[in-house]
């Protein structure tokens, strides 16, 4: 069943027989999400980003949506110009800094899933035939490493100095932003020798049904999010723990969060080829 924040409002106004000002009944809405969000690591509350490692600097800034890290990866790019013929497995770049053997190299005209193939001077030789004549830009993209969490203590032990440049190896959440102490950044270790792609894939909380108006928790799990806010509206209204209405919402809300956590912690990280499927034991 699907339930938009309209929907919601009035099936709460319905169960409590109350009717509630918007401001009241928007914070019950918001406290039953972040329990629920907090309780259950569903698929949908995940987020990848990209950003930019700089040379020299061990800080990336977080995005100001980001709770949590699942994986934080980088992998190197150089970006360059170069000349080729249409047909040939060659192109002439302006630099080489920074390429090497197997990077994948994208640009116009450039062959589909291109890399290097071997480098001589400033000629690259690729795996694939350029579709057309290339000159221009190209982008020259290494492998991914993905980084290993650790605390800032160990960051500071391991790479006390910032001249100990290579490729990144692990990452720590340093604290608030310089210029934002709302939002967190990470330190790397060790820094930068060179320009790299980040990739981070994190926890974030999705937009608010009260202002989306139509979320995935309305849309899949309708009855966390109605037994939820109806404990929310139960507290509101000062419900004793004898009221038996109460009661009935705190139990049906339990029962909705079993079966999202079978989703969430469960289904959507499994599958049947590699788990097998759910079995029953037969008595």
């Amino acid at each position: 069943m699907t339930m938009t924040y309209a929907q919601l409002v009035a099936a709460v106004t319905d169960y409590t027989q109350n009717t509630f000002d918007t401001t009241s009944i928007n914070v019950m809405i918001q406290q039953a999400e972040q329990r629920i969000y907090n309780t259950v690591q569903i698929a949908n509350l995940r987020k990848n980003v990209t950003g930019v490692l700089t040379s020299g600097n061990k800080y990336l800034a977080c995005p100001n949506d980001f709770l949590s890290t699942y994986s934080l990866a980088v992998y190197p790019y150089n970006a360059t110009t170069a000349t080729g013929t249409s047909g040939q497995k060659t192109i002439v770049v302006a630099s080489t800094t920074g390429i090497a053997v197997g990077q994948q190299v994208t640009g116009t005209n450039i062959g589909t899933n291109a890399l290097v193939r071997s480098i001589a001077s400033t000629t690259i030789t690729l795996t694939v035939a350029n579709s057309g004549t290339v000159n221009g830009a190209v982008v020259f993209q290494g492998d991914y490493l993905y980084l290993l969490n650790k605390d800032v203590n160990f960051i500071r032990e391991a790479y006390p100095f910032t001249s100990m440049v290579s490729e990144p190896k692990h990452y720590a959440i340093f604290g608030p932003q310089s210029a934002n102490v709302n939002e967190l950044s990470f330190i790397l270790g060790p820094t930068p020798d060179a320009n790299y792609y980040a990739e981070l894939h994190y926890y974030y909380f999705p937009e608010s049904i009260v202002t989306a108006l139509t979320t995935w928790l309305g849309d899949n799990f309708d009855s966390a999010l109605l037994y939820g806010t109806l404990c929310e509206a139960g507290t509101y209204m000062k419900s004793g723990t004898d009221d038996g209405m109460y009661k009935l919402y705190q139990e049906r809300y339990v029962q909705s969060i079993a079966l999202l956590k079978n989703l969430g912690d469960g289904k959507q990280r499994m599958d049947a080829y590699r788990d097998g499927q759910v079995r029953v034991a037969v008595s």
